[in-house]
């Protein structure tokens, strides 16, 4: 078996662990600041399953106490945003009165995070904190910008660091661009 950063439909790295590793410290440094004097804990809610493993690294670094949560939510069929977000797997904590923070790995055409942010809102939230570890605004379809990001980047097809094509490259350290003239040797 090949190292998955050499997979022939690898094009290329946008990313690196150490780039990636920085914009994590950054965003937490960030939410540190806004949470810091909050006489509640907030609610940290990763998307699953991409947001996992930013979510996971965006907690280690930060000093405060938090909830943690899951939702899991389907919007793609492949590489296509079917247009529609499903609840797969719905918050288990009450969000009523609570400072929610949503964390996804990227927000491409914006649907997936405005829905999640509306639902919270209507679950009850007191407020809603959006976060991604990459923006891809040129693939916007909604009018949504992101409260805390990491990366800037192009409207290419990306995997790694918890991005995926048909849950392939999901663990590859790094942050890279998907070839889909190779996408066949994908197996």
């Amino acid at each position: 078996m090949r190292p998955l950063i050499t997979h022939p439909a690898i094009k290329g790295v946008l990313a690196t662990e150490t780039d990636i590793q920085a914009q994590v410290q950054r965003v937490a440094n960030e939410l540190t600041s806004k949470f810091e004097n909050n006489k509640e804990r907030p609610i940290f809610i990763a998307v699953l399953k991409g947001g996992v493993i930013f979510a996971t690294d965006l907690l280690r670094k930060m000093p405060l106490d938090v909830d943690f949560d899951f939702v899991d939510v389907k919007s793609y069929s492949g590489a296509a945003s079917t247009g529609q977000v499903k609840v797969v797997h719905d918050v288990s904590m009450d969000l009523t009165n609570r400072d929610v923070v949503i964390v996804d790995e990227i927000i491409d055409s914006g649907r997936t995070m405005q829905w999640l942010h509306n639902y919270f809102e209507l679950k009850g939230a007191s407020s809603v904190t959006t976060v991604a570890l990459a923006d891809k605004k040129e693939a916007r379809v909604v009018d949504f910008e992101v409260d805390y990001f990491g990366l800037d980047v192009p409207d290419e097809f990306l995997v790694g660091y918890g991005m995926d094509y048909n849950n392939f490259f999901r663990n590859l350290p790094v942050i890279a661009i998907v070839d889909f003239d190779k996408v066949d040797l994908i197996k």
